[in-house]
């Protein structure tokens, strides 16, 4: 015989998934149980987070790095409401994860049981009804099969998303024959349909005759990024990528224009103008706040617009477009790629970039900034530099706030031909932006990427929110390089608050030295203080090497990041 926890867990095995991220606790003490269970006989196995949300952070990242399903748990009550943030931030930006919660044995409901989160107490199920695809308590065991393979089937959709299963103390721990693990799983595999064959024709008919065409590549185009590299070569057209869909491409592309939308680039906005851009094809994301630099209606957000994406939500928007077409990339584009490949019209990526290393094609805001190296560090240069030190398939985590806003105007991805092309080098909590998330999320990549090297990005005010989880990284022996924009303030609170005239108030931090913090931990740290600090630490080294390092980096406070179209939104302004 087994528990039910046991069953959980071979289900995940058979997902492919390596590790559950969580904080053990009474509720969910039965899972932690077969955790260590599946531990001994090689399967998934527990990631002690320092706090809930953390956990569900790091499930995140893991879930982008690997493409399978991220796992995150918590004990009743306080354990159940402590995911939540990290559970909207992945809903918010489309990742699959399972999330499980514990409950007071079923016959301890309405009689006041400690942490109490069922529907007679502080009902976490209805809490989490509106950042989750499929939400449901699982009352008794012969529910539990069913609903954690439909829950599954949700989360990787072609809608992907959160998924909770809320289950009782009783209900995890009851032993069940082993014969019950009988789901198929087959099921959950090629959700991607091909568009109608009239759909692909009005596409044809519409980009036949176009000289001047600019794509817009979203995160929902990472499957079929080099056929679509492919006819942007054949057909000399330009592209831009979206702040979430930056590391599909490598930034020196020669047809490449930097990123179109929040904290975006002029010559993203130019490529896209109508004199550039008879058609504007966009595809594999939303027309949100983000995508779209808040709604610019010169750009986007016209009747040049051939929208096309799997998601039928990306869909939901475009009302101003020529033609909406719901399919996958991947599969409306398979029966051109070998005649895309031969075609005598198309030119391979050529990488271009100016004497100083930048990209060339890119319109980069304070473009002698990134080269700054005297006095305070400026921000643009340490993005620079760091990215130009890194190894080409670095994976780079920015965090909400300054991080963000400077990564997405300066970072340079310098993405390699024949990387994986379902995965991205660039990742931003950007949907529900949440301060720390990609401290955590950072962890989770590197659980995921067996080595390869990660860099993540995070402000003091960040750190000092969620910092705690860089120990996590220390006891999983992870390579994670931790860069601290310190500034002692909320950065993008304070400039936005100058920007557009608000009452300077709440922004100031203390100073802290993180670096000494890191130490404390057991962690390799370093102050930087001036750019040429950075001379002097193997950053190469460091992020190819297990065990976390973090860079405490004195940034000049009084540098503005790239907020225009942001304070456009929150003004009011046109």
């Amino acid at each position: 015989m087994i528990e039910n926890g046991d069953l959980i867990l071979h289900y995940l095995q058979r997902l492919g998934v390596k590790y559950v991220f969580g904080v053990p606790g009474g509720s969910i003490e039965p899972f932690y149980n077969a955790l260590a269970r599946s531990e001994r006989r090689g399967g998934p196995r527990a990631i002690i987070a320092r706090h809930e949300t953390g956990a569900a952070f790091m499930a995140d990242g893991y879930a982008r790095e690997t493409g399978r399903i991220g796992v995150c748990c918590a004990t009743a009550g306080p354990g159940a409401t402590n995911l939540v943030t990290g559970v909207a931030c992945a809903y918010a930006d489309g990742i699959p994860l399972l999330v499980l919660s514990g409950q007071p044995a079923i016959e301890k409901f309405g009689r006041g049981a400690l942490q109490d989160g069922s529907c007679t107490g502080i009902n976490t199920v209805e809490i989490f009804t509106h950042c989750t695809r499929f939400n449901t308590l699982v009352s008794h065991t012969a529910q539990l099969e069913p609903k954690l393979l439909q829950a599954i089937s949700y989360a990787i959709s072609n809608r992907p998303g959160p998924v909770h299963l809320s289950i009782p103390l009783d209900v995890m721990r009851e032993a069940i024959d082993p014969s019950e693990d009988k789901g198929q799983l087959r099921a959950f595999i090629n959700h991607e349909v091909t568009p109608s064959q009239e759909a692909m024709h009005l596409v044809l008919k519409e980009l036949a005759d176009k000289e001047k065409v600019t794509v817009v590549i979203g995160e929902g185009a990472a499957g079929a990024i080099d056929e679509i590299l492919a006819v942007v070569e054949s057909r000399n057209w330009l592209f831009v990528t979206t702040p979430r869909a930056k590391g599909l491409v490598n930034c020196f592309h020669h047809r490449y224009r930097g990123v179109f939308g929040f904290a975006g680039h002029e010559s993203a906005r130019e490529a896209l103008l109508p004199e550039n851009a008879e058609r504007v094809v966009v595809i594999g994301t939303a027309l949100d706040e983000v995508s779209t630099s808040g709604w610019d209606t010169s750009a986007i957000m016209s009747r040049r617009l051939i929208h096309l994406s799997s998601n039928a939500e990306h869909l939901s928007r475009s009302f101003l477009a020529r033609l909406c077409i719901l399919g996958s990339i991947e599969l409306m584009l398979k029966p051109f790629a070998a005649l895309l490949e031969r075609s005598p019209m198309r030119k391979d990526q050529v990488l271009l970039q100016d004497d100083d290393g930048l990209p060339a094609m890119i319109d980069l805001a304070n473009r002698a900034k990134c080269l700054a190296d005297s006095g305070p560090v400026k921000p643009q240069a340490l993005m620079t530099k760091v990215s130009a030190l890194c190894p080409d398939d670095t994976r780079v985590l920015m965090d909400s706030g300054n991080s963000f806003l400077w990564g997405i105007h300066y970072w340079n991805c310098k993405r390699p031909k024949g990387f994986n092309r379902h995965r991205s080098l660039f990742h931003i909590g950007i949907g529900f932006s949440s301060m720390g998330w990609a401290i955590g999320a950072s962890v989770g990549v590197a659980a995921g990427a067996k080595g390869a090297p990660v860099v993540c990005f995070t402000g003091d005010g960040s750190m000092l929110m969620s910092g705690q989880e860089i120990t996590v990284a220390l006891q999983e022996n992870l390579n994670v390089l931790f860069i601290v924009l310190n500034d002692s303030s909320l950065g993008m609170v304070k400039h936005g608050q100058q920007i557009g005239g608000a009452e300077r108030i709440g922004h100031a931090l203390p100073k802290i030295d993180f670096a000494l913090m890191a130490q404390a931990m057991g962690i390799e740290s370093y102050r930087i203080e001036r750019l040429s600090d950075l001379d002097r630490i193997d950053i190469p080294g460091i992020v190819s090497r297990p065990g976390p390092c973090l860079l405490d980096v004195i940034v000049d406070p009084e540098e503005v990041p790239p907020m225009g179209a942001r304070m456009k939104v929150l003004t009011g302004a046109q």
